[in-house]
C-alpha cells in the first residue's frame, strides 16, 4: 500500500524543541532541521559547552542557541534532528523521553573498536522515540535490530519564488559524493552533444571523492559551487530551480531508498522533473518510472532523457501529487 495512504496524523499537537547534534553544516539533515523548524516554529538548540543569551544563524532563516547539556535536559519534548559520532557521548544523559530521527542506515554503522551507542554496548535508542522518514530504514531498523519506529513523512515549508531564474536545461542540486553518483552525471555529459543540454552541478563537495573519481570527468567544467543557505537556492543571484527543466539525482544508499529527499521535493515544488537513479526507485511504491519521475542507471540512457524531446507535462503532474503530503504532515 503507498505510503501516503497509510499516514495518519496525531491526534495531538505538541510544542517540540529541536536539538542538531551533529557537524554537517549541509545536506539533507540540514534541510531536514530547518523545514522542521520553520513550519511548526519549533526552537532550534546545539549543545556547546556554555550556554549563550544571543542566537546565531542556522541558514536558510533559522536561528538557534547554543546550551549547555545541563539545561538543556531541563527542557520538555527534545526530538533530535540528526545525531553523528561527535555527539554520541551526550546520548545517555538525554531524558528518556526524548525524540530522534534515524534518517539512513549509514547512523547505525556497528563496530567492535568505536562501538554506536544508538545500537550497541547502552542502545539508546530503546530508550527514545524513534521516527523514521522513509519506510526501508523503519525495515532496517526493526529487521537488523529489533527498534521499533514511527514512520512520518519529511515535512515541507513552503517558500517564495519571485525572483528571475537561471533558466537551466537540467541541474543536480545533491551534495557531490559517493553516495550520490555524481560520475555517472559527468559522464552522460560526455555523451551530450548539445551543450546547454548538459547537467550543471551545485553542491558541497567531498573532495576525497572529486580528486579519486572525477578528476578525469571535467568536473570543475560543471561545477558552480556551493549555493547560499537560503530559498530559493541561488546561482548569480537568480534562482537555480526556476524554469529548469529537469533535477538530476543519482542517489543510492545501501539498504535505503524509495521514499523522498530534500532535493526531491524542491524539484517538484518548483515544476522540474525528476531523473532518479533507478535502484533508488526499486527500493519502494511512491516514485514510478515513467508515471511521476524518469529513471537511469546508466550515463548513456541519463543522457538520452536529457535530449529527448517528449511531453513532460504528464510526468509532472503526477509528481506535484507527492508534494501534498509533505505539506500537510503534522510534527
Amino acid at each position: 500500500m503507498d505510503i501516503i495512504q497509510k499516514y495518519e496524523p496525531p491526534k495531538e499537537d505538541i510544542k517540540l524543541s529541536l536539538v542538531y547534534l551533529a557537524k554537517p553544516i549541509y545536506g539533507g539533515w540540514v534541510t531536514f532541521t530547518v523545514h522542521l523548524a520553520k513550519k511548526f516554529n519549533y526552537p532550534l538548540y546545539k549543545v556547546s559547552k556554555r550556554t549563550e543569551k544571543k542566537v546565531r544563524s542556522f541558514g536558510y532563516g533559522v536561528d538557534y542557541q547554543n546550551i549547555c547539556i545541563d539545561e538543556l535536559v531541563k527542557i520538555p519534548n527534545l526530538l533530535v534532528t540528526a545525531v553523528d559520532k561527535h555527539y554520541w557521548d551526550i546520548l545517555p544523559l538525554l531524558p528518556k523521553d526524548t525524540r530522534i530521527v534515524i534518517h539512513d542506515p549509514t547512523e547505525l554503522k556497528t563496530s567492535s573498536k568505536n562501538p554506536n551507542p544508538l545500537v550497541q554496548d547502552t542502545c539508546c535508542l530503546l530508550n527514545f522515540k524513534v521516527y523514521t522518514i522513509r519506510e526501508t530504514v523503519q525495515k532496517y531498523l526493526t529487521e537488523n535490530f529489533k527498534i521499533p519506529s514511527e514512520f512520518k513523512l519529511h515535512p515541507f515549508n513552503r517558500y517564495p519564488c519571485d525572483i528571475e531564474g537561471c533558466n537551466f536545461h537540467a541541474v543536480t542540486i545533491s551534495r557531490v559524493d559517493f553516495d550520490k553518483n555524481t560520475d555517472i552525471i559527468l559522464k552522460a555529459n560526455q555523451h551530450i552533444q548539445d551543450n546547454k543540454k548538459k547537467v550543471q552541478i551545485f553542491g558541497a563537495e567531498n573532495r576525497l571523492y572529486v580528486h579519486h573519481k572525477l578528476g578525469e570527468l571535467n568536473f570543475y567544467d560543471f561545477w558552480k559551487g556551493k549555493f547560499e543557505k537560503e530559498y530559493p537556492l541561488k546561482y548569480q543571484d537568480k534562482d537555480i530551480l526556476k524554469n529548469t527543466q529537469f533535477v538530476v539525482d543519482m542517489s543510492t544508499i545501501k539498504n535505503d531508498g524509495g521514499g523522498s529527499q530534500y532535493t526531491f521535493l524542491e524539484a517538484i515544488y518548483q515544476g522540474c522533473i525528476l531523473i532518479l537513479h533507478r535502484d533508488w526507485i526499486k527500493q519502494g511504491s511512491i516514485f514510478k518510472e515513467g508515471v511521476n519521475c524518469l529513471g537511469a542507471d546508466t550515463p548513456e540512457e541519463l543522457a538520452k532523457h536529457l535530449e529527448s524531446t517528449i511531453d513532460i507535462k504528464p510526468i509532472l503532474k503526477e509528481s506535484l501529487k507527492l508534494l501534498k503530503p509533505h505539506l500537510e504532515v503534522k510534527w
